[in-house]
């Protein structure tokens, strides 16, 4: 990433799109299957819980994004 001139990792993204999806009040089980925390998911979450892709994308989508940037 410093070849190419970035300050920020890829890592960097995941802290900013959990910090977004929280702010947001999408759920942790959500946040964690968003970014692939599969470590960090219960037994629950891992093995019983299915979650719809549509309820993923609109969790997503529910990130608050200033006008000056949906509008690029």
């Amino acid at each position: 990433m410093v070849q190419l001139g970035f300050d920020q990792t890829p890592h960097c993204c995941r802290h900013t799109c959990i910090s977004l999806l929280a702010e947001a009040k999408v759920s942790p089980t959500y946040q964690k299957m968003i970014v692939g925390h599969k470590g960090a998911m219960s037994l629950t979450e891992k093995v019983y819980t299915h979650i719809d892709i549509n309820l993923l994308i609109d969790a997503v989508n529910s990130i608050y994004y200033p006008e000056s940037i949906k509008n690029k």
